[in-house]
């Protein structure tokens, strides 16, 4: 999915006229155009989406994909 989302590339014409006419800025627009982290092991319960903080990062192991990049972190943290 992240090689996906790379050949895409950072043109969206359409979505970026879009978002800002609802107000979003060129940044926040940028940022929702990269690919984002989940936690999955970390939903354990539907009592999970009701949390309203990012989970620490060591709780985003994925048993596929293993930790993730501090600097992945980060862009959640930002997004």
């Amino acid at each position: 999915l992240a090689s996906l989302t790379k050949n895409l590339g950072d043109n969206h014409p359409i979505t970026t006229k879009y978002f800002k006419k609802q107000g979003y800025s060129s940044e926040q627009i940028s940022l929702a155009y990269h690919k984002g982290i989940f936690p999955h092991e970390f939903i354990d319960s539907h009592n999970r989406f009701k949390e309203t903080e990012l989970p620490l990062i060591n709780e985003f192991h994925s048993v596929l994909r293993g930790k993730i990049s501090q600097e992945d972190y980060n862009h959640a943290q930002n997004v």
